[in-house]
């Protein structure tokens, strides 16, 4: 089977694991915003549960494992898999003391804050336009000191899931989320349920499900790796591509996890605006992360190996070739999602969130904010594998500049838009900086190397802005029609989860087959013959 063949192969294996993890956390948000609503617990423990997901998204996700690939890679090339192992080893125990202080100054700094006099953190919610009410921001530094272990648990384990993105096993990786998003939901829907009396109790079983599900995140991905032959071991020694390592780090912490560190700024600027407005921000973002999550981690999770190992052996007609092959996925599955969102934004929001402690207020405060994230959908996609063909070529500076001016738009953006239209101005401030991000690293690149560009895109984003305009209007339509022919929303509710959505997805793929879409007679081809295979075999 050949590399290309391959990837779509792993692809479908990973989406498929990372769907039910999406498919699983969107079951835990639709308990937590049953249980707590928007209020002032549900903004808290957001807040609180933030932080930690911070280090992951910016270490275990993103700047250390952008900057390790490349480099285990190299080593796999150089010396086989044992060389890759033990350079993995020396990762883990140089960034792993430093994983630990970090948690345990952020507890300190917590715990500090929660016990802190009365007038003090009134004083310093006044100063920061926050209300008087002191509450929230007490429970939320108790949550957050309570959350924290999680961050060095999934950092590690997100190096050990990058070990094994390399070796070609990513089913382990794509079915991590599922064992914490599991644990969260037993912990908040029967231990919460059971045990807690108040939501100031159920959300502390909540923050224990975490700490639990990143323990399984931790073990499960580590026996894996075992039993491909990895060995723990403690090995502070340095070679080339340990140096090789640091000098990407640092300009991939801050390229790479600009996005992260946006969204962390802004949903801490929407928990001091008011009780509501982080909750609001936080469930419509959520809902825009599963064709984020589901489809534009799978493939730049699949493409990025493929683009590391041909920048590895200067096949640059070949990255060229798996760049444009990443770009027509993503465009093809983000530019429909986006207008899909928009269309059935009311639906979606009632459907997912809309009982318990959330009520019809909140879902008029929510839609606005989701038609705004829906817009930001493909830029962030797009930049996500951009930055992947930068870090590829080892080049983070580029990702660095850039990710340090669009974080200073966004910082200077959301607070003048945040105070006047709270969750809506936060998010407009988000699309307008993803936008610049995503329109300067694509003429960077293209200045950079051409050969990313060999390939015209005009030809199939054409067909796609041709097919998802054409699945949008019809969408809308069977919406329509099956609210009134079912009498009533509750009832069209359903109708446009299971008839009306599967429906538009196989419309929108066969306009995509009868436009000849390059990708999908390659996708067909890939079942078709594994389904012929199967047969033979069985034969």
């Amino acid at each position: 089977m050949s590399k290309r063949s391959a990837s779509y192969v792993h692809m479908l294996v990973t989406a498929a694991g990372t769907a039910g993890s999406r498919v699983l956390g969107l079951f835990r948000d639709q308990l937590t915003a049953g249980f707590f609503g928007t209020g002032a617990v549900a903004s808290a423990f957001i807040l609180a549960f933030q932080i930690p997901n911070l280090f992951r998204r910016l270490l275990g996700e993103g700047a250390l494992t952008t900057a390790l690939m490349p480099a285990m890679t190299q080593e796999q090339k150089r010396g086989g898999n044992a060389c890759a192992f033990r350079f993995l080893n020396r990762v883990i125990s140089r960034t792993a003391p430093w994983m630990f202080a970090i948690t345990l100054i952020f507890i300190l700094v917590a715990v500090a804050i929660a016990l802190a006099p009365e007038p003090m953190l009134t004083q310093t919610a006044a100063f920061f336009n926050a209300g008087t009410d002191i509450d929230r921001h007490r429970l939320a530094a108790w949550l957050t000191a309570l959350c924290m272990p999680y961050m060095p648990m999934i950092c590690i384990a997100a190096l050990f899931s990058a070990a094994l993105n390399m070796l070609g096993k990513f089913t382990v990786t794509a079915l991590s989320a599922v064992w914490m998003n599991l644990a969260m939901i037993f912990s908040l829907g029967v231990l919460g349920w059971y045990f807690g009396e108040t939501p100031e109790e159920r959300v502390v079983w909540l923050c224990v499900g975490a700490l639990f599900g990143g323990a399984l995140q931790l073990g499960i991905p580590a026996l894996a790796l075992y039993r491909s032959g990895w060995r723990p071991g403690i090995d502070f020694s340095t070679t080339q591509a340990w140096y090789d390592l640091k000098a990407m780090f640092v300009p991939a912490l801050i390229g790479a996890g600009v996005h992260q560190l946006n969204l962390f700024a802004t949903r801490a600027l929407a928990f001091f605006l008011d009780d509501s407005a982080l909750a609001v921000y936080y469930f419509a973002n959520r809902i825009v992360e599963i064709p984020v999550g589901i489809f534009t981690v799978t493939i730049t999770t699949v493409v990025f190996p493929l683009l590391a190992s041909c920048a590895a052996e200067r096949k640059m007609r070949e990255l060229g070739e798996t760049f444009s092959y990443g770009m027509r996925l993503i465009l093809a599955i983000n530019v429909p999602a986006t207008l899909g969102i928009i269309v059935l934004a009311q639906p979606l929001v009632r459907g997912f969130f809309q009982h318990g402690n959330f009520s019809a207020a909140d879902t008029a405060l929510t839609v606005p904010v989701l038609y705004i994230f829906a817009l930001a959908v493909p830029f962030y996609a797009v930049s996500g594998l951009v930055g992947r063909a930068f870090s590829s070529l080892k080049d983070t500076q580029t990702q660095m500049r850039v990710g340090m001016v669009t974080f200073v738009l966004n910082l200077i953006l959301s607070p003048l838009l945040g105070w006047h239209f709270k969750a809506c101005g936060l998010a407009a401030a988000n699309l307008l900086a993803a936008v610049f991000q995503c329109l300067v690293l694509l003429v960077i690149l293209r200045r950079r190397e051409r050969v990313f560009f060999e390939e015209s895109l005009l030809g199939p984003i054409a067909k796609v802005l041709a097919a998802s305009g054409a699945m949008a209007a019809a969408t809308w339509g069977a919406w329509r029609l099956a609210v009134d022919f079912c009498n009533g929303f509750s009832w069209g509710l359903l109708a446009a989860f299971f008839i009306v959505v599967p429906v538009a997805v196989g419309f929108y793929f066969l306009l995509l087959k009868l436009l000849r879409f390059p990708e999908c007679d390659e996708l067909i081809g890939i079942f078709l013959n594994k389904f012929l295979k199967r047969r033979k075999h069985e034969q």
